[in-house]
């Protein structure tokens, strides 16, 4: 009896998510032009999950015009409970074709891009770079972010720096 529910809880929760990315997809293809299938397999290729009906991701942004000068195009997506960021970068060759330059989740420290109790990770593409804005600490009700910058540097995207910021 547990057992069978527990398989009809497990396939109404993957049921769920299906309708989760259904909704997301519909969402960013209206937001960016792109067609629904097109957003799909994009967040299929940036994600690290093989099944789909496992795949508790979803789509934070998609920049279409921050990397724009080399074609590229950022998409980031957040998991977890923490809501940690991936950041993949796929070159566009056509209004359907597209292929996987780049993909970070976490620093060379192994830390990774994670919301905190005082704030939300975001990233976006800017002027041909990708920049990454996480939580750190809260002063005098402001929160203390550490912004990294990732730049192109003719192979592939690197760390490039980072600098704290505060922000009310």
């Amino acid at each position: 009896m547990f057992a069978c529910a527990l398989c009809l809880a497990s396939s109404l929760f993957a049921q769920n998510w299906k309708q989760v990315h259904r909704s997301d997809e519909a969402k960013w293809a209206k937001t960016t032009g792109l067609d629904p299938a097109t957003i799909h397999k994009l967040w299929r290729d940036a994600s690290h999950t093989p099944n789909e009906k496992d795949d508790d991701s979803r789509i934070a942004n998609i920049d279409l015009d921050g990397l724009a000068e080399r074609h590229d195009v950022l998409l980031v997506t957040y998991a977890g409970e923490k809501n940690c960021l991936t950041l993949t970068v796929f070159r566009q060759y056509s209004e359907f074709k597209f292929s996987k330059v780049w993909s970070v989740d976490e620093l060379p420290n192994k830390t990774s891009f994670c919301d905190a109790p005082f704030g939300s990770a975001a990233a976006e593409a800017l002027n041909g770079a990708v920049t990454v804005r996480v939580p750190k600490s809260t002063t005098d009700g402001a929160t203390n972010y550490t912004l990294y910058t990732y730049e192109w540097n003719g192979i592939t995207y690197r760390l490039a720096g980072q600098k704290e910021i505060q922000l009310r």
